[in-house]
């Protein structure tokens, strides 16, 4: 079964309740919390959730067609002149060159491309790829990320309700949206969470998996195996996102906003940056709109997807 299929036997599910592009945790109330938890697991993985550098499961945007804001970006449906094997050095020269006035101290930058069900690629594989990732500080407790994606899923659905959805449930601490003058939109988050699973064997188990944690429950999460990430997500056209990210590992918020360093906007600034873009992965030979690495039992309908 593939994350389509999935979200849309989820959709079917809770077909009875309210639209399925609001957050979880609002879709099933503040008073039912252990269900919502778990209803926005379930509508990660329906969604694909965030390509971060880990694995952070929180409300997806979704629910309905492409938002009447979303642009397609001719640049990005076509990409002129693009060559995967040079994304390494652009990805990390840009990010550098906003990061930096931070973090002088940023060190070396890993890069890795995954296909649409975020298996890492070879580097023969990379010209196939849904996604990219430069990250910096990973095992640390101070990390950085960048990341690139066509999902569909993560690009629908109205970017305020979103926020305003995310806020009342207490996924997120701060939500914001911008739209710049070429029609893309930021949403720039503040939330917590805890480690999951940790980075480990398998073709997926290149990231961390974090779960997402909601504001009342704060102070039950032990101080050590508490984060703080801020996150800016750029939607660029109806399939393709940017996802710029700063985590920290903090016993409070308090703390968190400390070591927080990297301005807002400065991440903002980063995920709207016009190189950093990619083209739509080639169709699969299974039937998916996306290729997938030859390692997963995936196949797709080959209608209503993207």
């Amino acid at each position: 079964m593939t994350d389509h299929d999935l979200a849309t036997l989820l959709r079917r599910h809770v077909a009875d309740e309210p639209p399925f592009d609001a957050p979880a945790g609002v879709v099933v109330g503040r008073g039912r919390r252990a269900v919502r938890r778990t209803r926005a697991v379930l509508a990660v993985a329906g969604a694909a959730g965030l390509a971060l550098a880990v694995a952070l499961v929180v409300p997806p945007l979704t629910g309905g067609e492409t938002a009447p804001d979303r642009v397609v970006d001719p640049d990005i449906a076509e990409a002129v002149a693009y060559d995967v094997t040079t994304m390494p050095r652009t990805m990390d020269e840009h990010a550098r060159a906003i990061l930096e006035a931070s973090v002088p101290d940023l060190g070396a930058g890993e890069f890795v491309a995954f296909d649409s069900q975020h298996q890492e690629l070879p580097e023969r594989y990379w010209p196939m790829a849904s996604g990219l990732t430069v990250r910096y500080g990973d095992g640390t407790p101070h990390r950085f990320s960048v990341t690139l994606n066509h999902a569909r899923g993560e690009a629908e659905g109205a970017a305020d309700r979103y926020c305003s959805g995310g806020l009342e449930a207490g996924w997120f601490i701060e939500c914001t949206v911008e739209r710049d003058t070429g029609g893309a939109t930021a949403i720039s988050t503040l939330g917590a969470v805890r480690l999951d699973r940790p980075a480990g064997s398998g073709l997926q188990g290149w990231r961390d998996q974090f779960m997402a944690v909601v504001e009342d429950d704060l102070a039950s999460v032990p101080a050590d195996q508490l984060w703080f990430t801020r996150d800016v997500k750029v939607i660029k056209s109806e399939t393709f996102v940017t996802y710029v990210s700063e985590m920290v590992q903090a016993p409070d918020l308090a703390t968190a906003r400390a070591r927080l360093v990297v301005p807002p906007e400065d991440l903002t600034a980063l995920g709207l940056d016009p190189a950093l873009v990619m083209p739509k992965p080639p169709p699969g030979e299974n039937g998916c709109p996306q290729w997938t690495m030859p390692t997963m039992d995936v196949s797709c309908s080959t209608t209503g997807q993207g």
